[in-house]
């Protein structure tokens, strides 16, 4: 049996994730990854909680002061966050 119109397998997976539809779950993952490591272990041990939606990462944090202090470094986590993906994903950050 002789098998025609192979594939290469870096080809297949991004067709596969278009038609299954979990294109944003995994840039969703992309984006938490990459926050934890734009922040640190300092501020991470505080967030609860993290959801990307839209372009806007929200995150839940149980202390005032990390929180604080994290907004204060807002845009540099953005644009850590977005070189670390290598795509502009990422517009705003909103700590809750």
């Amino acid at each position: 049996m002789k098998r025609k119109d192979f594939m290469k397998i870096g080809d297949v997976i991004p067709d596969y994730i278009k038609v299954m539809g979990i294109a944003g779950a995994l840039v969703g993952n992309q984006v938490s990854a990459a926050f934890d490591e734009a922040v640190g272990t300092s501020v991470k041990k505080y967030v609860t909680s993290r959801e990307f939606k839209g372009g806007k990462l929200y995150v839940v944090m149980n202390s005032s002061v990390a929180r604080d202090a994290a907004s204060k470094m807002k845009m540099q986590i953005i644009e850590s966050v977005n070189e670390r993906i290598g795509n502009q994903v990422l517009k705003e950050i909103i700590f809750r």
